[in-house]
């Protein structure tokens, strides 16, 4: 069944979804939409969503998932772009935006409360026909249309259905915005086809997330590293009493504290987790960037395991997948079944499958590059070990080259650079006198009492102790957080061209 985690929590059970479906199809057939016309879906997770968007399926459709506080700029360029006919919305949440891009809105309220009218059946398609087109979370360049077809959907599923442990007992907790297909395949159609419960969580608030585990029985859950993070201060807010691991700490002071504890000082602290999140929660599934593999190391002696993996929304979206005490350090499982990674002379990774994508909507030229050679040429670096792991190292358009001609990517300079005195930190490249890479660090502080020198000192040190070609340069200190997208991708890009920006208007 399908239902939120509120107090008066609502939902839909197996038995009722399907004529749900079939009266909001109807209704969408009633509004002149035909076979193949796109329709936009603007809401936040929850029961509602999930109707609408198999409605829009279910009448020939093709469902373009947006992100529900999409500003109404970005909405005009994604229907002008994808040619959207409508938007399904909550009742007067973009009525603006909606008309200046001529959409006609449909109020998911009108949909929940069609009825079923008898003969009119639900349109028939080919595996081959579009399902849906989905924005890319854009980390690093402008987002397209991925043009995904029912196959490479069902394809996907199927894959990751041989190597997933979820069945009709077990109920994911949904905290994603569904309209990327991280949260789509392994939140959404995964658990409904093993019969799973799914239910939302509303705004991720960590406390609420944690409230939601015990009181409705999650055996699993879907999130992203820095909400990762978020989850993991709570469970030590939570167990706070000053002595231990339950001080609060850097993430590898508190693995160093969990694997020092005798078996009985470990069985009563999982005792206390378990208190926290409930006796069934067995599973974190980590996706949208990396994830610290010290965050495994923390969560499995406490008896929750760290699915980890690696995907993009041109395979459908998921690539790899493994649990990372069965991973070696670092890595992002091995490819699923069908699924075809190899790794070219520039370690770029390439993908092929019945999971990969038509194309880019719109942009078939962009598309036949990306596709080039019938392989799907990812952007990302890696490598696979002789046992068939993937790693995935950084980003090809963010490679640096040094004045002494060194190529640096961020992701190998990054760890040395973890501190208590950071809550957020990355390294970009800023340019150099020559048109050199300036690898950069820039960090948030943990505290804004902070003063300048003391993050000044800590970098010092940390610098010092880091290898010789992996010594950064330069500081700079934010007040915000970090850039990311909203599955918590660092946006290395916007960020440093933010601040070249800033660098030539001081100079």
């Amino acid at each position: 069944m399908l239902r939120t985690t509120s107090a008066g929590g609502y939902g839909f059970r197996y038995v009722e979804l399907d004529s749900v479906v079939e009266s909001a199809a109807a209704a969408l057939r009633a509004e002149g939409l035909r076979p193949g016309e796109r329709v936009m879906l603007s809401l936040a997770g929850s029961p509602e969503w999930v109707v609408a968007f198999f409605a829009i399926l279910r009448a020939g459709l093709i469902a373009v998932p947006i992100l529900a506080d999409t500003p109404g700029t970005a909405l005009d360029s994604m229907a002008a772009l994808t040619g959207a006919r409508a938007l399904v919305a909550r009742k007067r949440t973009t009525p603006q935006s909606a008309t200046r891009a001529g959409l006609c809105e449909i109020a998911i309220d009108r949909l929940l409360g069609a009825t079923h009218a008898p003969g009119n059946a639900p349109v028939g398609c080919s595996g081959a026909a579009t399902a849906l087109l989905a924005f890319t979370s854009g980390s690093t360049a402008r987002p397209r249309a991925v043009e995904l077809t029912h196959a490479s959907l069902l394809a996907n599923l199927d894959a990751l259905l041989r190597v997933r442990r979820v069945g009709p007992e077990d109920a994911l907790l949904s905290m994603l915005p569904p309209a990327h297909l991280f949260e789509l395949m392994a939140g959404l159609l995964a658990p409904l086809a093993c019969g799973a419960r799914v239910v939302y969580a509303g705004p991720p608030l960590p406390n609420r997330l944690i409230d939601a585990l015990g009181r409705d029985r999650i055996t699993h859950a879907l999130t992203v590293p820095a909400l990762l993070h978020a989850l993991y201060e709570e469970v030590l807010e939570g167990m706070a009493d000053g002595s231990g691991p339950r001080q609060r700490a850097d993430l590898a002071q508190s693995v160093r504290r969990i694997e020092s504890l005798r078996a009985d000082e470990l069985d009563e602290l999982r005792a206390e987790v378990r208190e926290l999140v409930g006796q069934t929660f067995r599973v974190l599934c980590v996706g949208g960037a990396a994830v610290d593999p010290l965050m495994a190391r923390l969560l499995t002696p406490l008896g929750i395991g760290v699915e980890v993996g690696y995907g993009l929304s041109e395979a459908s979206p998921i690539v790899s997948l493994g649990l990372a005490s069965e991973c070696p350090p670092g890595s992002v499982g091995r490819p699923l079944p069908g699924v075809e990674v190899r790794i070219d002379e520039r370690a770029e990774i390439h993908v092929r499958g019945a999971n990969v994508m038509r194309g880019y909507w719109g942009d078939p030229a962009t598309g036949a590059e990306a596709l080039a050679g019938g392989w799907l040429h990812t952007g990302d670096l890696g490598r696979l070990d002789d046992d068939g792991f993937l790693f995935v190292t950084g980003r090809l358009k963010e490679v640096m080259v040094t004045a002494a001609g060194e190529t640096l990517h961020p992701e190998e300079l990054e760890p040395y650079y973890a501190s208590p005195l950071f809550a957020e930190h990355c390294v970009v490249p800023l340019k150099g006198n020559q048109g050199n890479d300036v690898p950069t660090l820039v960090i948030v502080p943990a505290r804004k009492e902070l003063t300048s020198q003391e993050l000044q000192d800590a970098f010092v040190r940390l610098r010092a102790s880091a290898p010789a070609r992996c010594r950064v340069t330069s500081l700079v200190r934010l007040a915000a957080p970090l850039p990311r997208t909203a599955l918590g991708k660092l946006r290395r890009r916007v960020l440093a061209e933010e601040l070249s920006a800033e660098k030539e208007a001081q100079a």
